[in-house]
């Protein structure tokens, strides 16, 4: 067996409409691929690079909302992404600096901890 890439990182929410809108409004991420079932919307993702950020219903998670904490985002300035999510409203932690890299957290409204990176190093 052999990995190639990584085809998606998945978010489990209660109500992925109000997950998704957060990282749409609040990220400016550009969702495009909606899944809904009843009328209720159970997932819906954004491409980025070659792979997929998702968000989807606990119950297709098989985990529950707020449980996840992996997802990192790559942003040009850090600081100005980190001072906008401020402005937002949104409790952000100070910037991690490392040899070769910058790193702040946040929670999505379902309490899933978001990360934002900014690599330092060539």
């Amino acid at each position: 067996m052999t990995i190639k890439e990584i085809a998606f990182t998945a978010y489990p929410a209660k109500d992925v409409a109000r997950v998704r809108d957060f990282y749409r409004d609040v990220l400016g991420l550009t969702f495009s691929g909606e899944f809904a079932e009843g009328g209720v919307l159970k997932y819906d993702e954004v491409q980025l690079g070659g792979g997929y950020f998702a968000v989807l219903t606990e119950e297709w998670a098989g985990r529950p909302a707020g449980s996840a904490g992996s997802v990192v985002f790559e942003v040009d300035d850090i600081e100005s992404a980190r001072n906008d999510l401020l402005a937002r409203g949104l409790s952000v932690e100070e910037i991690y600096d490392t040899p070769v890299c910058r790193l702040t957290s946040f929670s999505d409204p379902e309490g899933n901890k978001v990360s934002l990176h900014q690599r330092t190093a060539p």
